[in-house]
């Protein structure tokens, strides 16, 4: 059922990029820039891959942590905090500049890592 829904839907667009040029190359350029928004995501989240921000928390101090936060782009940045859930209240709004995503990592790493010494206190 679904199936023919998605093939009349794809159809009828088609066919209205073919009868009118200006939605077809309107439709070209979304395409290319969506691609190029998943190429960008797929490239930082490569590059965060092994980052846990809870365990790099722990291996020094908050400075070195922050530093070591401030050498991602802002593109790394908010991969770590949708991969993560460190932004449940979606205060972000998936913006903000480096060193406000870089701070609100540090914070919820800080809170987390409070929290657990706080769970294994006997």
């Amino acid at each position: 059922m679904i199936d023919r829904a998605l093939a009349g839907m794809f159809k009828v667009v088609t066919d209205e990029a073919v009868n009118n040029p200006a939605f077809g190359k309107k439709l070209e350029e979304s395409l290319a820039k969506f691609g190029q928004e998943l190429a960008e995501r797929r490239l930082a989240e490569r590059s965060v891959e092994g980052f846990h921000p809870f365990i790099e928390f722990k291996k020094g101090t908050p400075e070195e942590f922050e530093a070591r936060l401030l050498k991602f782009d802002a593109k790394e940045l908010r991969v770590i905090v949708q991969k993560h859930h460190l932004d449940p209240a979606n205060l972000l709004k998936g913006k903000g500049s480096k060193k406000v995503l870089a701070t609100h990592i540090l914070e919820a790493s800080r809170k987390r890592a409070e929290r657990d010494a706080k769970l294994f206190e006997y």
